[in-house]
């Protein structure tokens, strides 16, 4: 099982909220995403990383779609997510 981690810039929060987990939501899980974690730096609040349970296939079907360009620009990111493909090796303790 695959993730995705996406380093993105956006303009304001709560806009990017909004969108992410409305129209953003619905083309994601038409691509196979099967849920994602949404984390802001603490030194810059504009800067999110989101770890996506999701596969490289899927995310490339996702960015190749046509509709996610206007679905990006409505969420104010202000550029292309910048994706890390992972998978988990181990679980360990604390």
């Amino acid at each position: 099982m695959g993730y995705a981690i996406a380093r993105v810039k956006i303009t304001e929060l709560d806009e990017y909220l909004e969108t992410f987990g409305g129209r953003g939501l619905e083309k994601r899980r038409e691509h196979g995403c099967r849920g994602v974690l949404v984390h802001q730096s603490v030194d810059d609040p504009t800067e999110l990383i989101n770890v996506f349970d999701w596969d490289r296939e899927g995310v490339e079907a996702f960015m190749g779609d046509p509709d996610v360009p206007e679905i990006m620009q409505a969420a104010g990111l202000q550029k292309r997510p910048e994706f890390t493909f992972v998978e988990r090796v181990a679980e360990l303790e604390a």
